[in-house]
């Protein structure tokens, strides 16, 4: 999976605070999302969202990756 990509998509389900949400603003399926997420977590061995049926928030460790994120992005 590609990398950018990745990070664009953990930008999008932050600042958009839904996987599906930020699928329609990346154009792409909500499953694939979550394939970006999984990856990036399992990379980092940690949580970056927590999740449950009705919200998406970012972790504490979510947060902190989120300002780093931010600058490569930027």
């Amino acid at each position: 999976m590609n990398q950018l990509l990745s990070l664009r998509v953990f930008a999008a389900v932050a600042q958009e605070g839904s996987f599906v949400r930020a699928a329609e603003r990346m154009q792409i399926s909500t499953p694939m999302v979550s394939k970006h997420i999984a990856r990036l977590e399992e990379r980092l061995g940690a949580r970056l969202f927590h999740r449950n049926s009705r919200n998406v928030a970012l972790s504490d460790v979510g947060r902190v990756y989120w300002e780093s994120v931010k600058a490569i992005l930027a």
